[in-house]
């Protein structure tokens, strides 16, 4: 198993909003993200199970749906359905109870911490490439809060990330 936090970016290329999560992880790229992140993707919900046993924390990066559209937001999987926010998804699972069946099925292999940063949509767009401008402008922010969200552990863990 890996020891380095992992990033996963969910979305779909061709589903206008939808791929801002894939955007993100893009972005951390072009940035030079620091080796102790391992920078993956997602097609949907499902994909996470196997993606999120590692004892390392994880952040996820997706859509919900909650306006105004651009603003990040940075939740605990509890809190989506707490905050009544949903995920994007095509088969019905969405991250929270994507989360849930990880922990049911592998109690101890599932990172003990996990966090999503979410970037409201107004609709998802199926068939469409590239992102609103609402959408694009929150990019770089999500980025930021990815990067806090793993700096914000034991600095031991991680030591190539700083507190920022």
């Amino acid at each position: 198993m890996s020891t380095r936090g992992r990033v996963i970016g969910l979305g779909q290329a061709a589903a206008g909003d939808d791929q801002v999560g894939l955007a993100v992880i893009e972005h951390l790229r072009s940035l030079g993200a620091p080796e102790c992140l391992e920078l993956l993707l997602a097609p949907e919900p499902s994909a996470l199970l196997s993606l999120l046993e590692t004892p390392a924390p994880v952040v996820l990066v997706d859509a919900v749906l909650a306006t105004p559209a651009g603003e990040v937001l940075v939740l605990e999987p509890d809190e989506l359905e707490q905050r009544g926010l949903s995920t994007m998804s095509t088969h019905g699972v969405g991250v929270s109870q994507a989360v849930a069946l990880a922990r049911l099925l592998s109690p101890s292999g599932v990172s003990p911490s996990i966090r999503i940063v979410g970037v409201s949509i107004s609709r998802p767009e199926r068939f469409q490439r590239g992102l609103s401008p609402e959408v694009a402008a929150a990019v770089p922010r999500a980025a930021e809060q990815v990067l806090r969200a793993v700096s914000s552990h034991d600095p031991g863990a991680f030591p190539c990330m700083s507190p920022r």
